[in-house]
């Protein structure tokens, strides 16, 4: 599904009523208890970010506390294991393309499937994955960056925020496409890396570049392109991997609201109804927008023909690529 399209079909969703929402949504006595968000991260990267900004806004609505819990670990599958197995109408999930990615990436070794254990309530927004660089780096444009990685093979470190998040297989696929051959160096989340990148520690990142925006703005870091196939909006003056290194290269980061599939039918519709009506608020739709992101929220049906397509994507690219969890 093209990112414009999706932009238009969350245009295209009716206005909602919070406050009749908030006296019972659509279903009598849901929810009865407070309605738990989990993350597969640690707190600092854009899936906890989302989290709480979505838990402010479907508190208000449900008159119902909505937690946050993040549960790190394994780039986000302990999280998914736990919520593919919850049965109570009330836990959700704020995720990212590291679901389908990863799935991807650990084929026959993870114990859910995505496309039948996980249920799609609606995307929360597409960003461009960026190629960064510490300032050490003696590389200012994509080209010599490249250049580098290519004399040095198997010396550029290349961190992502874990096996299996879109940042690991957007690097693989980056390598494949450069012929470069760089060490990829996992964290446990954004938020854990960053301070190393910052330091030194690791001479580059591919990520999403709403995390590092700030640095790269302070010349703390070097954002060196974007690897969506047209410049990313809050980013006009970075090329794209499409324009210079390699040309078709194509790979745009989504986050989203998930639940487990045994969820009823009525409580997904509902959520669903609630995180479209809270990312079409102006001012959530800001924040979005100041992080570097697009809002686009979805009907469940577009999210999760959006997740089938994603899933083919990167089964692809880890066959392709021969890339593996380290």
């Amino acid at each position: 599904m093209q990112r414009r399209s999706l932009l238009g079909a969350a245009a295209a969703l009716p206005a909602l009523d919070h406050r009749a929402m908030a006296q019972g949504s659509a279903i009598a006595g849901w929810p009865s208890r407070p309605v738990r968000i989990l993350v597969g991260f640690p707190p600092g990267g854009l899936p906890d970010v989302y989290a709480r900004l979505l838990s402010d806004r479907l508190s208000a609505m449900l008159a119902q506390p909505v937690i946050v819990e993040n549960r790190p670990g394994g780039g986000g599958t302990l999280a998914n294991e736990q919520l593919a197995r919850t049965e109570d109408g009330h836990t959700f999930m704020s995720t990212s393309i590291s679901m389908t990615a990863g799935a991807a990436l650990r084929a026959g070794q993870i114990g859910y499937d995505v496309l039948r254990d996980i249920a799609p309530v609606s995307l929360i927004s597409v960003v461009a994955n960026g190629v960064l660089v510490h300032p050490s780096v003696p590389a200012r444009t994509i080209e010599e960056f490249v250049a580098l990685a290519k004399a040095q093979p198997g010396r550029v470190t290349c961190a992502s925020p874990g096996n299996g998040t879109s940042g690991h297989v957007t690097q693989e696929y980056f390598k494949l496409r450069t012929g470069t051959d760089m060490v990829h160096v996992p964290y446990r989340g954004s938020g854990p890396l960053l301070p190393d990148f910052l330091g030194g520690q690791v001479q580059s990142v591919i990520d999403n570049i709403p995390v590092y925006m700030p640095h790269v703005r302070e010349g703390r870091l070097r954002l060196l392109a974007v690897t969506t196939p047209q410049r990313w909006p809050s980013e006009p003056a970075v090329p794209t991997l499409a324009e210079t290194m390699a040309p078709g290269f194509d790979v745009r980061a989504w986050f989203g609201v998930v639940a487990p599939v045994r969820t009823p039918g009525p409580v997904l519709e509902a959520m669903n109804r609630l995180v479209v009506a809270a990312l079409n608020e102006p001012g959530v739709a800001r924040r979005v927008r100041e992080g570097g992101a697009e809002p686009a929220p979805t009907s469940r049906a577009e999210f999760g023909q959006f997740m089938r397509e994603d899933m083919e994507r990167w089964t692809e690219v880890v066959r392709v690529s021969g890339a593996k969890a380290d």
